[in-house]
């Protein structure tokens, strides 16, 4: 076996054929494709073959959403959730996450056709004990 070595690259910098067998991959797992401009790939190869990778990709959290008590229930809400999904739709986002608070954000959630996640889901909060 030879020797693994690791390195760094990003969808805009990475080879046609990098991101090629990455995508392949990706596809014969049925993962979705990454989003190339936001994606940063650590990759692990042997004899300068991909053996492994793990990636970085930005999917975007929407979230929190808050509307003050005195205006709640007169659709601020919906329309604020709207006008995101629309911008998300522009950016060509691939995806994006909402932690739901409360019933009503959930119901939001599910009326936009979100989908829960059936999987554990887990988060590391603030990796680098940078104090806030």
């Amino acid at each position: 076996m030879s020797e693994i070595t690791y390195r760094w690259i990003d969808g805009p910098s990475a080879k046609p054929e990098e991101w090629d067998a990455i995508d392949e991959l990706l596809a014969s797992r049925g993962w979705a494709s990454l989003s190339r401009p936001v994606s940063r790939i650590l990759l692990a190869e042997e004899d300068g073959a991909i053996v492994g990778f793990h990636v970085f990709q930005m999917v975007g959290y929407c979230g929190p959403l808050h509307v003050t008590r005195s205006h709640r229930g007169t659709g601020i809400a919906e329309e604020l959730t709207d006008k995101m999904q629309q911008f998300l739709e522009s950016c060509h986002a691939r995806g994006y996450i909402a932690v739901t608070e409360s019933p009503h954000a959930e119901k939001i959630c599910k009326d936009k056709g979100m989908e829960r996640l059936p999987y554990p889901v887990y988060v590391m909060v603030n990796p680098g004990g940078v104090e806030v």
